[in-house]
């Protein structure tokens, strides 16, 4: 990471081929406003609404909009409080929590790190700890179901455009049969590599719905690129094709198609693949996500900070 050290900006590419100090200090977008973005409102702020976790991903918003986000080093589930801005604990030491889902109910699924293929559920609302351990059917076409993938891939091998469009073997479906999440062998049978389990489920920093019919983003980590897929109805994605020379930990999008894409920091594309304006965070944004009363929230997760900043458009 690069620091200019006078006005506090920073550079958190991974790979860049050229930078230009030029002296001035007119990017007003370093403060954390955003006067003259086409994203967000006039004056909108980067808003910090907590601090002092070890390391937050696997968010998740239900259907009120209000956001569940998992630290999985302490094994806690956390939810914010829109009329508090600030967060509090929904199960401290769930079994190994990673990510979190939510389906039409409002039951929340969580994908563990725990054992052998192990998704369960629970209503955040009931105050007692008992969970509801959900199997893996074989996959088939769910048309009026809708399923939940990972927003990010990092593949070792390189081979993220051969990998991705391959059906995935399972199903998990939430408790009301509105929801699934596709999986591949190695979570199933929670193959580990050196000791340590490295299922696309558990890797990712999130997951998001991808709706047949609709456009679904997501990003090659490794290469630092985002592409742009269509869904089956099992779930599996289909015509991939590169969005934008720009990946990172995670992608989301707005109603009007515009995507955001984290990666060092928040750039937001246009739906024809160009880039309209970028959302400095004060930590490197890890996952992303729209929420609140009316979707226009979009929340940041940034390892040990919760941040959100306002938009012009609900998210999707």
């Amino acid at each position: 990471m690069v620091i200019d050290g006078v006005r506090q900006q920073f550079i958190r590419n991974r790979e860049f081929a050229a930078l230009t100090v030029d002296g001035s200090d007119n990017n007003s977008r370093s403060k954390g406003s955003y006067p003259t973005s086409t994203v967000t409102p006039s004056g909108a702020r980067i808003e910090r609404l907590a601090g002092g976790f070890y390391d937050i991903s696997g968010a998740a918003v239900n259907s009120t909009g209000q956001l569940y986000f998992v630290d999985a080093h302490w094994q806690r589930i956390y939810r914010s409080l829109p009329q508090q801005r600030g967060v509090e604990i929904v199960r401290d030491s769930p079994v190994e929590p990673v990510q979190l889902v939510f389906d039409k109910s409002d039951d929340l699924m969580v994908v563990s790190y725990a054992g052998d293929g192990t998704v369960y559920s629970f209503k955040p609302d009931v105050l007692d700890e008992e969970i509801a351990l959900i199997k893996p059917e074989l996959a088939a076409s769910r048309r009026d179901m809708t399923a939940v993938l990972p927003v990010n891939h990092w593949r070792n091998e390189n081979d993220f455009t051969k990998t991705l469009p391959v059906r995935r073997p399972y199903h998990y479906i939430s408790p009301d049969r509105t929801t699934f999440i596709p999986a591949a062998e190695d979570f199933v049978t929670g193959k580990t590599y050196y000791g340590t389990k490295m299922a696309e489920l558990l890797r990712a920093f999130g997951l998001a719905r991808a709706t047949a019919g609709k456009p679904f983003y997501v990003s090659d980590e490794s290469e630092q690129k985002t592409y742009v897929a269509d869904v089956d109805p099992d779930g599996t994605l289909k015509n991939l094709r590169l969005f934008a020379e720009c990946g990172g930990e995670s992608v989301t999008g707005d109603p009007d198609g515009n995507v955001y894409i984290a990666a060092g920091q928040i750039y937001v594309y246009s739906p024809a693949g160009r880039l309209l304006d970028t959302i400095n965070v004060p930590e490197r944004p890890i996952d992303l996500v729209f929420g609140g009363t009316d979707g226009r929230t979009l929340f940041i997760l940034a390892r040990s900070s919760l941040y959100s900043v306002e938009t012009r458009s609900p998210g999707s």
